[in-house]
């Protein structure tokens, strides 16, 4: 356990403070219905995914998630949409708003690369260089309405991407404990 609290702290670019800080601040924007102030957070060419979990048994746990059903596949164009159409108040989905907490945990950087000098393997035309760190946390996303409460755990897969010295959000997989959304509706982000 020494080895990987080192190596977050010796490692130039995104330590796990600074992913941290970055994911407890996210949360909070969201937490607080702060939608402009999340999109603010996220990169052009944002990749937000929640693939849809099988129920058949593997020993290796990235094929337990369907790579072509997902509940939600986003871009930039469609997240500013979504957050637009929130903000506007003709979401009847949340009028009333429900009430969402996020309750992060286990944040921990899995590897971190340069991308800003276009030699980085899966480097996409189009991304925009930076500083990237791919970050896992474990989420617990409590949702009520009405007399309705539910959970959602999940694990989160986050690319965060430092640009002029700030931390963007350029790609999330929320990989689901669950094998059906437990929602009656999915009308924000996780």
């Amino acid at each position: 356990m020494p080895a990987v609290a080192a190596a977050d702290t010796a490692s130039p670019g995104i330590s796990r403070a600074d992913a941290e800080e970055f994911l407890f601040c996210e949360a909070q924007a969201l937490d607080d219905w702060r939608l402009n102030d999340w999109l603010a957070l996220v990169t052009p060419d944002i990749d937000y995914r929640i693939p849809v979990r099988t129920s058949r048994e593997t020993r290796d746990s990235d094929f337990m998630f369907s790579e072509a059903t997902y509940y939600m596949v986003e871009d930039y164009g469609s997240l500013a949409a979504r957050v637009q159409r929130l903000v506007s108040g003709v979401a009847f989905s949340e009028s009333p708003r429900t009430r969402m907490r996020r309750h992060l945990s286990n944040v921990r950087i899995a590897s971190r690369s340069d991308t800003r000098s276009g030699t980085q393997s899966g480097t996409q035309s189009g991304t925009q260089p930076g500083i990237e760190a791919q970050v896992r946390s474990n989420l617990l996303f409590f949702w009520s309405r009405d007399d309705v409460q539910r959970l959602i755990s999940a694990e989160r897969r986050d690319t965060l991407r430092r640009v002029d010295g700030r931390l963007l959000l350029a790609r999330r997989v929320v990989l689901l404990d669950h094998v059906s959304l437990p929602l009656p509706n999915l009308s924000t982000v996780l």
